[in-house]
């Protein structure tokens, strides 16, 4: 993570406040900024490959609905509001989502693996999943007892289950080409 295009002691306030209109998006975690990277075509295709998997499975279920960044996710943890844009999200009812899938790349995976795994902890999502591009594995994480467990790696010829929408997507479609 670049530590240089962090921003600290902002308010839900101040994110408001911020000009967008030079198109660069940010995030609000625990009171900093964060600058976000533009996505790679990997990164695009991965978050495509999952939401499309999850929409398949979500049809048959019809009360859940994957949505992908951008899409801001307003999560309240200590009465402050942190502003957050996961790559892919699913949302079990309409506050917030059961389970959140990042794709982490070298300028996020710190942060993905450090405060934003704490503040969906926090927020009490269901499941997290890390993605690994580069190794093509997921790794999961489940919560219990208001903490997350680590429930395992899954590699691309596994099945992934997902819990909360009580299905799996197998990850040789997601990690395909």
């Amino acid at each position: 993570m670049d530590e240089a295009r962090v921003l600290e002691d902002y308010s839900y306030e101040d994110y408001l406040d911020i000009d967008r209109s030079t198109q660069e998006r940010v995030e609000l975690i625990f009171g900093n900024i964060y600058m976000m990277a533009e996505a790679s075509a990997l990164h695009q295709d991965i978050v495509l490959s999952i939401a499309h998997l999850l929409k398949n499975l979500s049809k048959a279920k019809q009360k859940y609905l994957p949505r992908i960044a951008p899409f801001d996710l307003k999560l309240s943890v200590d009465d402050r509001i942190n502003v957050v844009q996961p790559d892919v999200m699913l949302f079990c009812d309409e506050e917030k989502p059961c389970a959140i899938f990042e794709i982490m790349s070298p300028s996020t995976a710190l942060k993905d693996k450090t405060i934003k795994k704490e503040l969906y902890e926090q927020s009490e999502i269901l499941e997290y999943f890390l993605v690994n591009t580069e190794y093509k594995v997921i790794d999961k994480f489940t919560l219990v007892d208001g903490c997350y467990e680590y429930a395992g790696a899954f590699g691309d010829e596994d099945a992934l289950p997902i819990a909360c929408i009580d299905g799996t997507i197998t990850l040789d479609e997601v990690f395909e080409g």
